[in-house]
């Protein structure tokens, strides 16, 4: 008899608590955060165009390898060279804008493909610090991700309901790179 009451305790629980998440998830103002920390490299700096004064092509290979989820994260950004453009809008004059480009996410669970999260890159700033004798040292970067599409678990993603931010450090001298990427999903 305990044993069989014990049981039905268990099925009114779980029943309670998939019909809350069912009813969490109906919700459009649901949001879910996700921070990923990565570490990869720049595997190219970009071309640069003098006519337009913009590198086209700056680009990133970055991964997280966790306990359950891994991700695979490429980049590539465009921004502008012009620091007389770059200043009538900010302050800093070793920062340069992101004018656009795209990306993708490549995420596996306990080591099977679970789906693809891609997009364009929306806008965003490069800041390039110098070292003592002027020369370059790193670059951190600040960019806006937004969703165009997904595959598998990420089909129906899109810029409606997800937004991303991409910040890293690069070492201009080895190419490595750090730092984390944030999204943000209104789950629907």
């Amino acid at each position: 008899m305990i044993k069989q009451m014990t049981k039905i305790a268990a099925v009114i629980i779980l029943a309670i608590g998939f019909t809350t998440s069912a009813a969490a998830q109906g919700k459009t103002n649901f949001v879910l955060t996700q921070s990923i920390p990565l570490t990869g490299i720049e595997t190219a700096r970009g071309t640069f165009e003098p006519m337009t004064n913009m590198f086209y092509g700056n680009s990133f290979v970055l991964n997280n390898f966790g306990e359950s989820e891994t991700h695979l994260l490429t980049v590539s950004l465009d921004y502008s060279n012009s620091l007389a453009y770059w200043c009538e809008h900010c302050d800093a004059l070793n920062s340069f804008p992101v004018t656009g480009g795209s990306w993708s996410l490549v995420v596996f669970r306990n080591n099977v493909y679970a789906g693809t999260l891609f997009g364009k890159v929306s806008g965003g700033a490069i800041d390039a610090v110098t070292n003592r004798n002027g020369e370059p040292g790193f670059r951190q970067m600040q960019i806006n991700l937004q969703a165009t599409g997904g595959l598998k678990s990420f089909a129906g993603k899109r810029s409606a309901n997800m937004s991303g931010v991409y910040e890293t450090i690069t070492d201009v001298s080895s190419n490595q790179t750090t730092g984390n990427v944030y999204f943000t999903f209104g789950l629907q």
